[in-house]
């Protein structure tokens, strides 16, 4: 068995590599060299940490199939990290929970579908009311794939870590994503 802190600390990894490289091709934020010479390294670990587990593999590929399909692997550096993973997949091979991996699907599409929303309609969505604030905070931090996986959790197909692991996995990326945007002031917001 692999050791558990691995996989906490490899989504960590994964979490912040991912914002890093989006803030440096959409944002302008960090260097876009640094960003491509991370990519294949990022995925090298993605492709690792999903060959060891099915669990975890069943995570991470329904991580990058619902960015995937929302279209959002949109610069050079992600089409790299894509396709390292995606060579690793085909000539590897992994194993793979076809439910989860299909309903945790799901659950990224509409978490970035909501994202998407949230991001076009700022100006429509005050803040001060509850109810607004609270779809802000559920999409904007992607809570419905965490739900999914806590659901995963309670009725015993994955192991508690794994909901820990997406925890990390999205704090790093946000803690990323608030020291490229200091002046933006884009803390998360909670209800």
């Amino acid at each position: 068995m692999v050791n558990v802190y691995f996989f906490l600390i490899s989504f960590t990894l994964l979490g912040a590599g991912i914002k890093y490289i989006d803030d440096a091709f959409d944002e302008k934020k960090f260097n876009k060299k640094i960003a491509l010479i991370l990519a294949p390294i990022l995925a090298l670990l993605w492709s690792y940490t999903m060959i060891i587990d099915q669990i975890s593999a069943t995570i991470l590929l329904a991580v990058i199939l619902g960015v995937f399909f929302k279209g959002k692997i949109d610069n050079k550096a992600h089409i790299i990290g894509f396709i390292v993973i995606s060579s690793f997949i085909l000539f590897i091979g992994i194993n793979l929970m076809f439910l989860p991996l299909i309903m945790l699907i799901a659950s990224v599409i509409l978490d970035e579908v909501g994202n998407d929303v949230i991001e076009f309609n700022r100006g429509f969505l005050n803040e001060k009311r509850f109810c607004h604030k609270c779809f802000i905070t559920f999409f904007d931090q992607r809570w419905l794939t965490k739900l999914t996986i806590l659901y995963m959790v309670f009725i015993g197909l994955f192991p508690w870590y794994f909901f820990f692991a997406i925890l990390l996995f999205d704090s790093a990326y946000l803690f990323v994503r608030m020291y490229s945007r200091p002046q933006q002031n884009l803390q998360p917001i909670n209800c």
